[in-house]
């Protein structure tokens, strides 16, 4: 990421004035940041030996986690090896856990199609073993994909499944996600109404125990700006941005100033709105989250071009174009390393068709020894059965010659 950064800025030396570079000096300062990988955990787990057991299996899956959002093929490298000790071990669990992550990698990737048959198969593996857990989790991920697929039917059932499985296990973080996913579902249905009232329920729940870091105020605030409710809807952003002062939420903070400036933006209160969108903006850097930098510059760029401040106005749509540009080379970069990790993953799926035609041979070789074995013992017993009725007919036979 930081390399696009720079790559981009210096392109843009090269069309901007002395003074826009000025401007753009703010656009470096995110490169900095760190990547979010916990390092001592990291730490830890890559000092543990691997192993052919399940411990390692697990260890490897952890790594994968780690690793999933920065360096995709080294988290796919992880769960693979991780695999390949499972399939050993016949660890189901195991199995089932990269089979999801493969999944995962898949969505990313945008292969819903592909994502799909893992987490398929991943669902029967912790059905078989009774993992009601990753049923549930995997039940939820299966949804998120159908939804990315436009099937909101199949995505509400499977959501629907998850968080009454949840609920049953009692696992009230996850119980929040699976409200809020439905609730989504319904708003992209356009049933707004059945939308807040998940968003609502997830909110309630929440609310009983705190647990994880979500925030229910803010989607509920959108529906209601959506719906031009607009007091109902400054009451849930100003919610959603005391909960992330609470939480220590840096980028959920960004987020509810941004819409609370859209809201005093449509109030016509620009010095308010102005102000809502620069506290938005240091967080945002803060933290690095490159679209919703985007998302502020533009706004920063109409309020200044409205306010007649036509020069801000410019360095604003400056700054907008460069993380619009930074993101479109960041998707590019992502393409190509995905493709290069698509074809290891595909080289590692063949290797796995291999293990699984092995362990079907394997069986079938078993199966066909118990049926010799079977035949062998019913063959043995029809012969034992067989002298045994020649020895008692011969010995009725002198005992008749005997008595006669």
């Amino acid at each position: 990421m930081a390399d696009i950064f720079v790559g981009h800025f210096c392109l843009c030396i090269l069309v901007v004035t002395t003074q826009d570079m000025k401007r753009l000096f703010i656009f470096l300062i995110p490169v900095l940041m760190s990547t979010g990988l916990k390092a001592q955990e990291l730490d830890s787990l890559l000092s543990i030996e691997i192993k052919n057991d399940t411990t390692s299996v697990k260890v490897l899956n952890k790594l994968y986690d780690l690793y999933i959002n920065s360096d995709p093929s080294k988290a796919l490298d992880y769960t693979m090896q991780a695999l390949d000790i499972a399939l050993e071990l016949k660890y189901k669990k195991g199995i089932a856990y990269s089979y999801n992550n493969i999944g995962v990698f898949y969505k990313n990737q945008g292969a819903t199609d592909k994502a799909l048959s893992y987490y398929l198969e991943s669902l029967e593996l912790n059905r078989q073993i009774n993992n009601l857990t990753g049923v549930a989790y995997t039940m939820n991920n299966i949804g998120s994909v159908y939804s990315l697929q436009g099937d909101f039917d199949n995505a509400l059932r499977y959501f629907r499944n998850s968080f009454d499985l949840l609920d049953s296990l009692g696992i009230k973080t996850n119980m929040v996600g699976a409200l809020n996913n439905l609730g989504n579902i319904y708003l992209a249905k356009g049933e707004d109404y059945r939308a807040i009232a998940f968003f609502k329920s997830a909110l309630r729940i929440y609310l009983e125990d705190r647990q994880g870091s979500f925030d229910p105020y803010l989607n509920i605030g959108k529906v209601y700006s959506m719906r031009g409710e607009t007091e109902r809807a400054k009451t849930y952003f100003e919610q959603s941005l005391e909960l992330n002062k609470e939480q220590n939420n840096i980028l959920g903070e960004a987020f509810a100033q941004h819409y609370l400036a859209s809201w005093y933006k449509a109030q016509n209160n620009t010095a308010e709105c102005l102000k809502r969108e620069l506290q938005a903006l240091d967080l945002a850097q803060e933290v690095n989250n490159t679209p919703l930098l985007k998302d502020i510059h533009l706004a920063l760029a109409d309020i200044y071009y409205n306010s007649g401040d036509i020069e801000e106005a410019y360095d604003q749509r400056v700054l907008y174009d460069a993380y619009k540009d930074a993101i479109i080379n960041d998707q590019s970069s992502r393409k190509l390393a995905q493709l290069e990790v698509t074809y290891q993953l595909l080289e590692k799926e063949k290797q796995l068709e291999l293990l699984k035609k092995e362990n079907e041979v394997n069986k079938l070789k078993v199966s066909n020894t118990k049926t010799v074995i079977i035949l062998g013992v019913m063959g043995t017993f029809l012969i034992m059965a067989s002298l045994l009725i020649v020895y008692v007919l011969k010995m009725n036979k002198k005992t008749g010659i005997l008595h006669g």
